[in-house]
């Protein structure tokens, strides 16, 4: 689906707003200071109302936590992409909005836009500059650039302030938590080997088994690169991985995780959000241009602008 005609009487405003890329707001938002985000695992009510509560979380990882309820409006700071939505839907909150990722190829960054709609769920992105991935505070303080048509029924339109369209979301119906609705992509494919080394691909790190050794493993994966991959990778403990750089976001958080794996001893890196649809392993695997790695993989060999499968070679070597 065109994401101009998607967005129906708001497409201008949402246009006007991409046109600004590469200008000097987009440069503003892109260099902002950021408030410190949420934490590992927690969640936080940053407005409460007796129809129910907008809560912002770093990663919609943590909307599993005990205290949001079917009345409440998530905020996090993932990315807006189909394999997404079931996190949404298995808990069975009103509404969700999250990082649109730079759209992307396919516009797979605003995936779960579309599949919201089929499930009649009401679903918003945030402007790929104007927050930071990992971040829910930052995403809080976030522009709209995307909404659905259930969202837009409701008032929620580009150009928005982030936690003032969250309120406008709970006048949605309370939700139904559904684990049938929209299936979980946990498939893991194994493309290779390189000695006693295996390539795999798959959506998200965490479709490995967490009780396997994956110590001389790589992986292809579809989810982000941002800060949230460090805290992955220590418990999955993979020997390097290649993530998507869902458009590299505010402060380039959306590599953050690249860093941050340097710290660890883990050569990693992401590709093109233009290149490979986020949220797709094989499509990092097979279509993904390298576009950000850290200094441990800059010493294996990467360099910007070769495939990702023959990235995953020299990591896996």
């Amino acid at each position: 689906m065109n994401r101009r005609i998607f967005l129906g009487s708001s497409a201008v405003l949402a246009v006007s707003l991409l046109a600004y890329r590469g200008n000097a707001l987009a440069q503003a938002l892109g260099t902002d200071p950021d408030p410190a985000p949420i934490g590992l695992k927690t969640v936080e009510a940053i407005y409460k109302s007796s129809n129910g509560n907008v809560v912002a979380m770093d990663s919609l990882l943590y909307i599993y936590d005990k205290s949001i309820t079917s009345d409440d409006v998530i905020i996090a700071g993932s990315y807006c992409g189909a394999a997404n939505l079931p996190h949404a839907i298995k808990t069975g909150v009103k509404a969700m909005i999250a990082h649109n990722a730079g759209i992307g190829k396919e516009d797979a960054g605003i995936g779960a836009l579309y599949l919201g709609e089929k499930h009649n769920f009401p679903v918003a992105a945030v402007e790929c500059m104007s927050a930071s991935i990992s971040n829910g505070r930052s995403m809080a303080a976030g522009i709209i650039s995307h909404a659905n048509a259930q969202a837009l029924a409701l008032g929620v339109k580009p150009g928005q302030n982030v936690t003032e369209a969250a309120k406008l979301l709970l006048a949605a119906a309370p939700g139904k938590p559904s684990d049938v609705a929209v299936p979980f992509d946990k498939k893991v494919f194994e493309k290779g080997r390189v000695g006693a080394s295996r390539i795999f691909a798959s959506s998200a790190l965490t479709n490995l088994r967490p009780e396997d050794d994956h110590t001389n493993d790589v992986i292809a994966w579809g989810a982000h690169s941002g800060a949230i991959a460090a805290d992955l990778v220590k418990k999955w403990k993979v020997k390097g991985w290649i993530g998507n750089d869902a458009g590299m976001a505010k402060n380039h958080t959306g590599i953050g995780g690249l860093p941050a794996c340097n710290a660890i001893g883990v050569p990693a890196a992401a590709v093109s959000t233009m290149s490979a649809r986020i949220g797709d392993g094989l499509s990092t695997y097979e279509d993904g241009i390298i576009s950000a790695f850290n200094d441990l993989a800059r010493q294996k060999g990467l360099r910007e602008g070769m495939k990702a499968s023959e990235a995953l070679q020299l990591l896996a070597a």
